[in-house]
């Protein structure tokens, strides 16, 4: 019969840590996927590479000793970024259907300097 009171483990790890773990190793994974398709996709992998590589580093090192807060900063940098990104598409389609504003909003910025 099972001991209930004392937390299922693989090796030195719970179950629950496993877990969390692979909840980690699923977020490092999205970090380092991007489609080659996407504008800026060398800075913006280098960026999720930095991130990803600072996380796991904290979990290493036992800086850090809640992994599932690690997956959820990393996400969340993640959700960030891609909005950034979405953002900044949705800025090139609007400068490549109305040039002429897209260049007076330049000049005006540049002016502003």
């Amino acid at each position: 019969m099972t001991d209930l009171s004392m937390p299922a483990t693989t090796g030195t790890t719970t179950v629950g840590e496993a877990r969390e773990l692979r909840r980690l190793l699923a977020v490092v994974l999205d970090a380092i996927t991007l489609d080659y398709a996407a504008p800026d996709y060398e800075r913006r992998l280098a960026d999720r590479a930095g991130w990803a590589h600072t996380v796991l580093t904290a979990v290493n090192n036992g800086t850090s000793n809640d992994i599932g807060w690690e997956a959820d900063f990393l996400r969340s940098k993640l959700t960030a970024e891609q909005a950034d990104a979405d953002a900044k598409a949705v800025r090139r389609s609007v400068d490549r259907a109305f040039p002429t504003v897209a260049a007076f909003l330049a000049d005006e910025r540049e002016a502003g300097k």
